[in-house]
This record gives C-alpha cells, sequence and structure tokens, in this order.
C-alpha cells in the first residue's frame, strides 16, 4: 500500500505541479497581452499627443498672425491719425490767420472811416447823403447844406 500512497502522493504533487505550471504560463501570457495592451495604448496617447501639439501649434501660428496683422492695423490707423490731425492743425492755422486777417482789415477799415469822419468834419464825399445811389446828393433850396431823404 505504500506504494499506491506514494504514487498517490506523486501523482497528486504531479497534478498540482501541472497545474502550478500551467497557472504561471497562464500568467505570464495575460502578462505579456496587458503589457502589449499597454505598450499600444501608450502609441495610440502618443500619436493623439502629437496630433493635439501639431493642432496647438497651428492655432498659435494664426494666433500670432492675427497678433501681428492687428498690431500693423493699429500702428496704419496711428499714422492715419497723426496725419489726419497735422492736416486739421494747419487748416485751424490757415482759417484762424484768415479769420485774424478779416479781423485786422475791418478794423483797419472801421478805424479809417472813424478817422476820417472825426478828422474830415461833415464832408460831402463821406456824408450818408451821398449813399444813395439812386437819387445821389439831394439839396434843399431852403437850407444852407444837405439833408438825407
Amino acid at each position: 500500500m505504500p506504494i499506491w500512497i506514494a504514487s498517490a502522493i506523486l501523482a497528486s504533487t504531479a497534478v498540482t505541479a501541472n497545474q502550478a505550471r500551467k497557472s504561471r504560463q497562464q500568467a505570464e501570457n495575460d502578462q505579456r497581452t496587458m503589457l502589449a495592451q499597454q505598450q499600444s495604448d501608450q502609441a495610440a496617447m502618443r500619436g493623439e499627443l502629437a496630433k493635439q501639439t501639431a493642432e496647438y501649434a497651428k492655432q498659435g501660428a494664426s494666433l500670432e498672425q492675427q497678433a501681428i496683422t492687428a498690431r500693423q492695423q493699429f500702428e496704419t490707423t496711428q499714422t492715419n491719425y497723426a496725419n489726419n490731425k497735422l492736416e486739421m492743425e494747419k487748416k485751424s492755422k490757415e482759417v484762424q490767420a484768415a479769420a485774424d486777417e478779416e479781423r485786422r482789415k475791418a478794423a483797419a477799415a472801421e478805424a479809417s472811416a472813424l478817422r476820417a469822419r472825426t478828422r474830415g468834419g461833415r464832408r460831402s464825399l463821406l456824408s450818408g447823403e451821398r449813399m444813395d445811389a439812386e437819387l445821389g446828393v439831394m439839396a434843399d433850396l431852403n437850407s444852407p447844406g444837405m439833408r438825407l431823404q
């Protein structure tokens, strides 16, 4: 009987060893499969990251181009504004000078007329009676001077 027991023990040990070996092989296969899956997932993730990086680079370049365009438009607007401002200041000075000249001429004419009235007395050439173009100078036979009508 001891042989039967020994063979049973040996057989059960062999079965256990075989199951352990199969279990170990299955675990190794599972690890290889999981490792391969992880590697493929990492490769896919790297590819996705590369796509995102490329897209972000495109967006960055687009935003940079927009910023350059906006800066150029701003500089153009600033230049136009400065030119328009200088032109308007020049026109303003011209208008102011013309207005000053007109005021000077009007003041000179007024001063001349005032001087002629105050120094010349009532001269017929400067009197108000000569201002009527239709009637001219009207003389009243009963008065020594001229009169206004």
